[in-house]
């Protein structure tokens, strides 16, 4: 067996194969992606924006069922941009990111595309309470 061969797993956390819509927003900038899977920490997801590792983004997407192990939750979460994959065919570029701090808001609706919020990025160290009034916040390092 060669080296090519074997391949380590480095993930800790399990990953959920879920294509789910979701709103992007670098500053001022808004966008929309899908996503390939999503974990604890972190998320595949495929964009037309043009994004660079290190970029930090704000994302809003809703959690199935299967993950929550509850209802449908809309959750927001701020995000680092670890790698890009190029566009392809399909114009897309692939974008591995770094869940680095989230809230779950109270107004869930999985049939409908997430709403890009109107708010400024959230500060990763202090949890927000605005119109979605956040249940729960929480943050990941």
């Amino acid at each position: 067996m060669t080296t090519s061969q074997v391949r380590i797993e480095r993930r800790a956390a399990q990953r959920f194969d879920f294509h789910r819509s979701v709103s992007v927003r670098r500053g001022s900038e808004e966008g929309l992606a899908f996503t390939q899977d999503l974990s604890a920490r972190g998320m595949f997801l495929y964009t037309d924006m043009v994004l660079h590792a290190g970029d930090d983004l704000e994302l809003v997407l809703d959690l199935p069922s299967e993950i929550t192990l509850s209802s449908d939750t809309r959750v927001r979460c701020q995000v680092r941009v670890l790698r890009v994959l190029p566009a392809a065919t399909s114009h897309k570029s692939g974008v591995a990111v770094l869940v680095r701090n989230y809230e779950f808001l109270n107004e869930a609706n999985a049939t409908t595309t997430p709403r890009i919020s109107q708010k400024p990025p959230m500060d990763p160290e202090t949890s927000v309470l605005g119109d979605e009034h956040a249940v729960w916040t929480g943050s990941i390092r």
